[in-house]
Parts: C-alpha cells; sequence; structure tokens
C-alpha cells in the first residue's frame, strides 16, 4: 500500500501493543502497591488500606469494554480507507490519523474511569479522632440463642433468630442511643459485646449470632435480667435493656432479676418473636433439620409464652410487644428508646477510619481536565508521518 495512504489508516497491532504493555505494567504496580499496604492481608498489624464499600470493585469490567470499543472505531475507520481505492478522493474528505494520539485520548479516559472506581470503593487508610454528642442512652441487647429460636414459625419461614438479628438491626441503626452492647443467653447468661459507641461493630456481631454459642440449652431469662444489670455502666445515663426472646421460661428464680433491674432504674423492653400457635423445634437452624424430640419420641414444640412476656413488662414497668413478620415493626420500641430527655447528653470521642476517596478521585479528575486541554489545542497544518 502506498505510504501516503497509510497516513489515513491506524495501525491497529501498535495500538494493542501499547494497551496491552500499559495494562500490564499499570496492574502490576498497584497490585504491588495494595499488597504493600496489606489489602490481602486483613489480619497484618502494620497500617492498611481497606475498601469500604469494596462491591464497586466490579465497575472495573467497564475497562475491557473501553478497549472494545477504541477498537472497534479503529478498525472501522481502516475497514472504510480499505474500500476506498484513490488516494486522491481519501484526502478530499478524510484526514489523516495519529495511533499515538488515540492511545493518549484512551489513556487518560481509562484512568478517569479506573481511578472513579477507586474513589467509589472508598480506600481507608489510618484513623482519624471524631467528636460527638448524644443523648447518653445506653442500650443492652439481651438476646435468646436457645434451641428454640431455630423454630420456623415466622412468615416467610424464616427462624426466629433471623428475624431477631433484622430487628436489631433496625434498632441500632435508628435508635438514638450512644452506645450498644450485646448479651446472649440459654440456659446461662453470658456478655458478647462490651458497651461501645461504634454500631457497625455491634451489627457485625448481631450477624454471628447462632444457637450453637451456648451448650448449655434453655430459656434463663432470670440470668438474663441480672447479668444485663452488671453490664451496664456507672454514668448518669438512661439505660435501656431490649430483651428478645420466645418467651419460654424454663429456669424461674424472677424476683431478685426484677430486683436487680428495678436498683439500676434501667428501662426494659421486650420483643417476643414467634407466634402462640408455636411450631416444630429443629435441632440446627439448616432449613431441612430433623427435629428435637422429647422422651417419649414426640417433636418438640415451642409456642411464644405472651403471658409470661406481659408479666415482666407488668413487674418492671415496660414495653412488650409480640411479632411474627419477616420484618418486625420495631416503631414502638424505637419511640420508647429515643424519647429521653435533651438534657441527657454525653460528649464522646472516639476513632473512625479516615477515608481517603479524594485521592483517586482527583486523579479522576486530573484525567479529565488534561485530556479536554489536549483535545482543545489546534494541532498544526504541518504535513508529518503516520504515528
Amino acid at each position: 500500500m502506498p505510504k501516503r495512504k497509510l497516513r489515513y489508516r491506524y495501525r491497529l497491532p501498535f495500538f494493542t501493543g501499547l494497551v496491552l504493555g500499559f495494562e500490564l505494567l499499570f496492574w502490576f504496580i498497584t497490585w504491588q502497591f495494595l499488597r504493600i499496604f496489606g489489602v490481602f492481608s486483613p489480619d497484618s498489624a502494620a497500617e492498611r488500606i481497606s475498601f469500604i464499600a469494596p462491591n464497586y470493585v466490579w465497575w472495573f469490567l467497564l475497562l475491557p469494554l473501553i478497549v472494545a470499543v477504541f477498537y472497534f472505531q479503529l478498525y472501522r475507520r481502516n475497514q472504510l480507507v480499505e474500500n476506498i481505492g484513490s488516494l486522491k478522493t481519501l484526502h478530499t474528505f478524510l484526514k489523516p490519523v495519529y495511533t499515538k494520539k488515540v492511545f493518549w485520548r484512551y489513556f487518560f479516559i481509562r484512568n478517569a474511569v479506573v481511578f472513579a472506581v477507586f474513589a467509589l470503593m472508598q480506600p481507608a487508610l489510618g484513623k482519624k479522632n471524631v467528636k460527638g454528642q448524644s443523648n447518653g442512652v445506653e442500650m443492652i441487647f439481651a438476646v435468646d440463642i436457645s434451641n428454640s429460636m431455630n423454630t420456623r414459625d415466622i412468615k416467610g419461614g424464616e427462624t426466629r433468630l433471623e428475624v431477631a438479628k433484622r430487628a436489631m438491626n433496625q434498632l441500632v441503626n435508628q435508635s438514638t442511643s450512644s452506645r450498644v452492647g450485646l448479651l446472649i443467653f440459654a440456659g446461662n447468661a453470658y456478655p458478647q459485646l462490651p458497651l461501645t459507641a461504634d454500631k457497625e461493630a455491634v451489627k457485625m456481631y448481631v450477624d454471628e449470632l447462632n444457637t450453637n454459642f451456648i451448650s448449655n440449652q434453655g430459656t434463663n431469662i432470670a440470668a438474663a435480667l441480672e447479668e444485663s444489670s452488671r453490664f451496664f455502666s456507672k454514668q448518669e445515663a438512661k439505660k435501656v435493656l431490649v430483651l428478645i426472646t420466645d418467651g419460654e421460661d424454663h429456669e424461674g428464680g424472677m424476683k431478685e432479676a426484677y430486683a436487680a433491674i428495678r436498683k439500676k432504674n434501667i428501662d426494659v423492653l421486650i420483643l417476643g418473636i414467634g407466634t402462640q400457635e408455636g411450631g416444630i423445634v429443629p435441632r440446627s437452624d439448616a432449613p431441612n433439620s430433623v427435629s428435637l424430640k422429647d422422651d417419649l419420641g414426640r417433636s418438640v414444640i415451642s409456642k411464644v409464652d405472651l403471658a409470661m412476656l406481659e408479666e415482666i413488662s407488668k413487674k418492671l414497668k415496660g414495653k412488650v410487644m409480640l411479632s411474627n413478620d419477616s420484618f418486625p415493626n420495631v416503631s414502638k420500641l424505637l419511640t420508647q428508646i429515643n424519647s429521653t430527655s435533651a438534657s441527657n447528653t454525653v460528649n464522646l470521642d472516639f476513632k473512625v477510619k479516615e477515608n481517603r476517596y479524594q485521592w483517586p478521585l482527583s486523579f479522576a479528575i486530573l484525567s479529565i481536565l488534561i485530556l479536554f486541554f489536549v483535545e482543545s489545542v489546534p494541532r498544526s497544518n504541518k504535513k508529518t508521518n503516520n504515528a
């Protein structure tokens, strides 16, 4: 083909080589950088980068799409040139092309996309001190994790414990409590998470709950109340205990438990999970788990004891609600938690992850600005060889 005609065609092998070479180099350097800062070593004690929204990593799939679009456009242009036989005709309505210029256009566009995705993933490096003020409400969840909480008498077929976890997360998200703690109970009661202002940590602990945490089975509500009374701090703050259970108490000893709660002036809110008609208690939370059997070989049936829950509420002047919905409406409980006096405030000083999304976002914006500047500068009319 005449050399002058080559000025109207893109060098596809050259463009492909530049793209592949650059991508290999870029992602190798990126991988080394992330490896040095512990992204692939979550247990590392050194300073490490983490991503707050890692799910946006799928947006990197836009990159091969961008490459494909560029390649297709260059291929179409070359096909057009091939179909036009006369060089004089080409000169009439087509301008010479420059492969390197197209590569730089690709370079800045892909950088804008790649660094924008990194910004969406919100890289966090280091921590910063945050000061704030909250209403001083301390809220502790006392959660029943006995085997009966695996019963699937909920609308939708979920276990009682799954619904309980959903209700707790909703209370954590929407309540004005400054600190939240978690206690679990079955035959005995055990602290699971001390009072903390880190609500993300609370939700993580809640999501991990299962009925295998305590081998001593039963439903010892009295132990849960007594242990909860010791779990609150000694600070002047409104104290709210959210008792979540199916209400089948098997241990007794409630008199001492009532006294412990009254002594600390703790507000008690009770959320009963399940139905009064009840359901078969499975051996585990697996969907097709076989049922527990009593001494006579019959399947164990668990029914919510609403009367007992109302009795506890009456003795402690609290509130009680029963739910068998997959998404329980906890607005009644939220009203009680959030009704604290505005003057009952505490100062908070805690550390949060330092979001560094500004760094990759700056590179993305800079790439767009450079591309705009380069594309805006008029090119010299001086004839040059194809590049």
